[in-house]
């Protein structure tokens, strides 16, 4: 953690990131391919499956990619290609997993791949819009962190096994979609963005744990967090936020330090457990500052964040 500015330092971050890409891999009971001293089986994909590849590989400059072994090799080898991880049968892509890996350009359809589970392209230079993800109801990860990524979040609509949903720090305009109906949702974060409107219903949320919207220009109330007893970290500073901060679930699992309200224009209600889970006592003492020090980007105006960030937890996969 680098004290001077809030951030996690690189070398944490590399950290999680290479414990995150080795738990992705078992997720969902995925299996790669390759076990030392068996060769692989070169099985079939769809060729609606092995499109999607080659439209991604041609879509991000795949030619000049950090490492791009296989890739656009024959039919039947798609299960070989690095970072594509295939089912059991070698007969379906599951996971695609090219974070770090110099992908520039736009992201293609992802329609074609029915069964993939975890999509991982995070810290790469990907423009454009996030494709729609309509359809895709084996997805468990999807992961687009630090891109710089336009347009709205797509439609959540039907993704009941969608785990983590990790699109922050990207340039994402436009309203949360409904989170209605994501029971196996764990951590919800899309902060640093540029997303308008209220925050939607969080009701029937009960795997939720982590759940960070901050550093957006989101307005209207803090909608209840009544059922979240799973509810560790919970974020929305920085935002344009108005009225009662809401009752803590009961039980409480809210971690101490791991949330945030302020800077909002909330009405400074004492609240001891809000005290707790902020690290602030009192919770609401930045919000008495927000109408004259607080710019709506979460910027001072000279170039500085005025309200350094907390730590941002950020779940492996092997917490799903």
């Amino acid at each position: 953690m680098d004290a001077s500015s809030g951030r996690t330092s690189p070398r944490h971050e590399s950290r999680r990131l290479l414990t995150t890409l080795r738990r992705c891999a078992a997720l969902g009971s995925l299996a790669l391919v390759g076990f030392a001293g068996i060769a692989p089986v070169h099985a079939a994909i769809p060729a609606s499956e092995r499109q999607v590849l080659i439209d991604l590989y041609n879509s991000t400059d795949g030619a000049n990619w950090t490492a791009n072994t296989g890739w656009l090799g024959p039919p039947g080898t798609e299960c070989t290609w690095f970072q594509i991880t295939c089912d059991a049968a070698q007969t379906h892509v599951g996971k695609i997993g090219l974070a770090g890996n110099g992908l520039v350009g736009t992201l293609p359809s992802l329609s074609g791949l029915t069964n993939l589970a975890v999509f991982f392209v995070r810290y790469n230079q990907l423009t454009g819009p996030i494709p729609s993800l309509t359809g895709l109801t084996s997805l468990h990860v999807f992961d687009v962190y630090n891109n710089q990524l336009t347009g709205p979040i797509p439609s959540l609509t039907g993704l009941t096994n969608l785990t983590l949903f990790y699109v922050d720090q990207n340039q994402l305009t436009g309203p949360i979609p409904s989170l209605a109906g994501l029971t196996s949702l764990k951590s919800f974060m899309v902060y640093d963005n540029q997303l308008t409107g209220p925050i939607p219903s969080l009701a029937g949320l009960t795997s939720l744990e982590y759940f960070y919207v901050h550093n957006n220009q989101l307005t209207g109330p803090i909608p209840s967090l009544a059922g979240l007893t799973n509810l560790k970290g919970f974020s929305v500073r920085n935002n344009q936020l108005r009225g009662d901060a809401p009752d803590v679930p009961n039980p409480n699992a809210l971690t101490a330090g791991q949330s945030s309200l302020c800077p909002n224009a909330l009405d400074p209600t004492p609240n001891a457990d809000w005290d707790a889970a902020t690290g602030q006592t009192p919770w609401y003492q930045d919000c008495f500052e927000l109408p004259d020090l607080i710019f709506s980007d979460g910027f001072d105006g000279q170039g500085g964040l005025r309200y350094l960030p907390t730590t941002v937890h950020r779940p492996a996969a092997d917490e799903v």
